[in-house]
């Protein structure tokens, strides 16, 4: 009579919180420096101008457009990838973000003529999922940016609604809005390789969802002046 073999199969329970590497941390924090700046940059209208801002003693309006272009770069882009991290890794994908070296260069280089167009980098994700699992990785990213849009949109109501630019409030209010509701927007476009892309392959029905509330909030956010 064989011998009775057991076999066991060890299950790695899913992580409690997110992992770092030292290297992901190092490219997220030159991600987010060399993005603050030129955001700052674009904010002011170029090179030229931030020039002419400092000559004429524009330091603390200069300050105030880099801290908002700060909090609107975490919110809108490092939030925005730490989503697709998260979810990812929940179920058990390695996921890590990388910078694009070319992408920052031309987001800087845009910048420098007032303008705003940067490929800063991704959260690359490898591992087996099935497409629900796919859809909510891809979903989770421009799903952060509606998310923090409409919980700047609701400041802006309790504030009892602003213009954007008549005071400071309202500046930092209405950038945060807009920038993530733009990235949000350009995300979900359905064009590879965006989120927007993969969402509409596997589930139309979520896509138009996001994009629906997509346009709620923008409409919101007119009425009440936020941008």
């Amino acid at each position: 009579m064989p011998p009775r073999v057991s076999y066991y199969i060890r299950v790695e329970p899913a992580p409690r919180r997110m992992r770092f590497s030292s290297r992901e941390i190092f490219e997220i924090l030159v991600a987010v420096v060399v993005l603050t700046i030129a955001f700052t940059l674009a904010q002011v209208g170029g090179l030229f101008r931030l020039q002419l801002y400092l000559q004429l003693g524009g330091g603390s309006f200069l300050l105030l457009l880099l801290g908002s272009s700060f909090v609107a770069v975490i919110t809108a882009f490092v939030l925005h990838e730490l989503a697709h991290k998260a979810v990812a890794q929940r179920y058990g994908c390695f996921a890590e973000f990388r910078f694009y070296l070319g992408g920052l260069a031309l987001g800087v280089l845009t910048a420098m003529f007032g303008l705003m167009f940067a490929a800063p980098g991704a959260v690359v994700i490898s591992g087996s999922v099935n497409a629900r699992q796919h859809v909510r990785i891809s979903a989770a990213g421009p799903g952060t940016n509606l998310a923090v849009a409409a919980g700047f949109i609701g400041v802006a109501f309790a504030l009892g609604g602003v213009e954007r630019g008549t005071d400071i409030a309202a500046t930092f209010v209405g950038s945060i809005a807009f920038v993530n509701l733009f990235l949000g927007f350009f995300n979900l476009i359905p064009f590879p390789p965006l989120d927007g892309s993969k969402i509409f392959a596997l589930d139309k029905v979520i896509w138009i969802g996001m994009v629906a509330v997509l346009a709620a909030l923008f409409l919101v956010g007119a009425s009440l002046g936020v941008f």
